[in-house]
């Protein structure tokens, strides 16, 4: 991997001392939110210049500038942040193994448990009111997977179900999933297959076995194990700490995309198309009938992240650019590599968003649906702003500038 990823494994050591620069309050105190917007209060979660993650309340995504300086919570690790319903969960990265739970409280973004688990949690899906599932994996070797049934009203572990998912020992490789949708009595979760660092031929997290997408498909809520499902149409589903693999259309089909990309993190690189399969409503199959090949409809791009807004349309972060591994996990890059374009699903078209400058990756995409529009981070060696586009009209408009590296989460909780 590259060193910005080799260097989030030091950001936990540095915590203690980032403190007393950036002045937050304790987790388990109560810290008041700066004013609302309409019916929700947004939330960021930010990487701050210093290097440390904060947990920042705002006003405005579009104007002005964002500090994480003085306010906020301070997290104890490199974090991913998950908008699940009314509830904001923290989880650590590499390094840390607690997800912490956070609601609005009488107005007051309030800290209302954490727990633990046994093994790193990198992927999740918000079930119901109570209920998100989380899947536990390590970085190396061929440990069980677990996945977490958690009870977001008092972040505790509900359940446990172990899994090896599609692991192949002689191969070298094993089972690193990519997202989670529930859809009725079914979990279906992508994934693709990676080194699992025991095989001197198969290095850890190479991917000499992606030409074909991947999904398995567990009873819910009992998680028994049922079949997996594969397309050879395209390469792996998501890519590495993608939160938006499987998405559902206002049908009920599911569609997902696959990068076929070396900048994406795939060594070496798929040689089928990047594009969208689809799921049907009510089937446990991919859709023979539907592939959506992006690379050919948009000119020789592929997608990196896309977030599914409504009415068909995809907000894509695509690269043309496919030279450099792990090149788009790179949120401040002195070159940057990655555009935005809305994809249509349904016409299987791409448009560019011009009004987005070539800007760095991220660890997935994150991003804000509201109000018919999609907020999503934009940063490069020269700072970080937040950019809302419109996935009707394929345009955007710059927003607030963050003071800070890039935004790692953004989300919103009702009032």
């Amino acid at each position: 991997m590259n060193s910005r990823i080799t260097k989030v494994l030091t950001i936990s050591c540095i915590t203690l001392f980032l403190t007393c620069i950036i002045g937050c309050g304790d987790d388990d105190e109560q810290q008041p939110f700066i004013g609302t917007t309409g019916d929700v209060q947004f939330v960021l979660g930010v990487e701050a210049t210093s290097g440390a993650d904060v947990l920042l309340p705002v006003n405005n995504l579009m104007e002005g500038i964002i500090s994480p300086l003085g306010s906020g919570f301070e997290q104890p690790a490199w974090m991913s942040y998950i908008n699940a319903g009314n509830t904001l969960i923290t989880s650590g990265y590499a390094t840390d193994n607690t997800l912490t739970g956070y609601r609005l409280v009488n107005g007051t973004l309030t800290n209302i448990g954490s727990l633990i688990t046994e093994l790193q949690t990198y992927n999740y899906v918000d079930v119901d009111d109570n209920t998100l599932l989380a899947v536990g994996v390590t970085r190396a070797g061929f440990e069980e997977r677990i996945i977490y049934t958690i009870d977001k009203n008092d972040m505790s572990i509900r359940s446990r179900a172990r899994t090896r998912i599609d692991e192949r020992k002689e191969d070298g490789l094993v089972a690193w999933p990519t997202d989670l949708i529930v859809k009725g009595n079914k979990l279906f979760m992508s994934y693709y297959l990676l080194g699992a660092g025991e095989d001197d031929g198969v290095p850890a997290f190479a991917t000499p076995n992606s030409n074909e997408a991947r999904i398995a498909i567990y009873s819910y809520p009992e998680l028994e194990f049922e079949k997996i499902i594969t397309d050879n149409r395209t390469s792996d589903i998501g890519n590495y700490l993608s939160f938006t693999s499987l998405q559902e259309d206002e049908m009920g089909d599911i569609y997902s995309f696959s990068t076929s990309s070396l900048a994406s993190g795939f060594t070496p690189t798929p040689t089928n198309p990047s594009g969208f399969l689809r799921i049907k409503n009510g089937a446990t199959d991919f859709d023979d009938s539907y592939f959506f090949n992006f690379e050919t409809a948009s000119g020789g791009y592929k997608v990196n992240n896309a977030v599914y807004a409504g009415n068909g349309k995809a907000v894509v972060r695509m690269v043309k650019d496919d030279s450099g591994l792990w090149a788009t996990y790179d949120p401040d890059a002195e070159n940057p590599i990655c555009s935005i374009a809305i994809a249509d699903l349904y016409n299987q078209t791409v448009t560019k968003v011009t009004e987005v400058p070539l800007h760095g990756g991220e660890w997935g995409m994150a991003h804000l649906i509201h109000d018919g529009k999609v907020y999503i981070n934009v940063s490069d060696v020269n700072g970080a702003f937040i950019y809302e586009v419109d996935p009707g009209t394929a345009s955007a408009k710059k927003g607030a500038q963050l003071e800070g590296n890039w935004t790692k989460g953004i989300l919103a909780l009702k009032k």
